[in-house]
């Protein structure tokens, strides 16, 4: 019997993961607001089949060159953190199976704020469940809450960056899958939004070939050197020797704005 309880809070365990990962839909995933904006709002929806409550708060997080983010302690936090100027209307929602709920974000802008670009990043924390209550009755404790988060940006008196393609080549994934390894670097108080393309053209032919994409690929202000691995797209190979060519494109409030675009040789084994 106490097998039967293991094998059945290990599968409650697996269950809850799966359902939570895909539970909350969050639209837009990144919000930006202009010198003229003051108001936002976040569209949330409740894509599983059970009732999800959700507490909204602020987390600062410094990105990282290779991808994602690091948590700050307050002690850490610089002079560009956004929270504290932030009004965010509900700070919980209670979202039945498919429901929606629109939160509202208002920015309170002070005088004598310094030019360059302020991000905090809105917090979705989801409380537990009555599903994670069962499976503590039964002896396994879920201990952990699942949360998501979105960067929400104030630029103030800011330019463009200046991006730049620096390196790319051919590599191995950690997964050991062929992918595309490419430097950029940028510069400037803003961030960088845009579309990173990889296109490959053998010896002898006339012809690009699409190979690899990364779509709304970000490189926030702290980061000066970012890098970051293309996978292949299906039925895309690189074989023998040929050109490569690295572009940049901007999207969102960067659209049709060209970062960079460079052409680099390369022979693949």
């Amino acid at each position: 019997m106490k097998k039967y309880f293991l094998i059945m809070g290990a599968f409650a365990i697996v269950v809850f993961c799966q359902v939570a990962q895909a539970s909350l839909m969050i639209s837009p995933t990144r919000v930006v607001f202009d010198e003229r904006q003051r108001t936002a709002k976040v569209f949330l929806i409740n894509n599983s089949q059970e009732a999800k409550t959700y507490r909204l708060g602020w987390k600062e997080k410094r990105a990282l060159p290779a991808g994602g983010y690091r948590d700050l302690h307050p002690d850490q936090v610089g002079p560009w953190k956004l929270s504290h100027l932030m009004r965010v209307t509900p700070r919980q929602v209670h979202l039945e199976a498919g429901e929606r709920q629109v939160v509202k974000l208002a920015l309170r802008r002070k005088q004598g704020m310094q030019s360059g670009e302020y991000r905090s990043h809105l917090l979705f924390q989801a409380l537990p469940t009555e599903q994670q209550s069962q499976s503590e009755a039964i002896g396994v404790s879920l201990n952990m809450i699942l949360s998501y988060s979105i960067p929400v940006i104030y630029r103030k008196e800011t330019l463009p960056p200046e991006v730049k393609v620096s390196a790319a080549k051919f590599s191995t994934g950690i997964n050991g899958k062929p992918v595309i390894a490419v430097d950029i670097l940028r510069e400037g108080s803003a961030s960088a939004l845009g579309k990173l393309q990889a296109d490959w053209k053998p010896e002898g032919a006339k012809e690009w070939r699409h190979i690899a994409t990364a779509n709304n690929y970000a490189i926030y202000p702290e980061v000066t050197k970012a890098q970051v691995e293309l996978n292949l797209l299906a039925g895309q190979v690189m074989t023998g020797k040929g050109q490569l060519r690295v572009t940049y494109t901007g999207q969102a409030e960067y659209r049709d704005h060209a970062f960079s675009q460079r052409i680099f040789n390369i022979t693949t084994q």
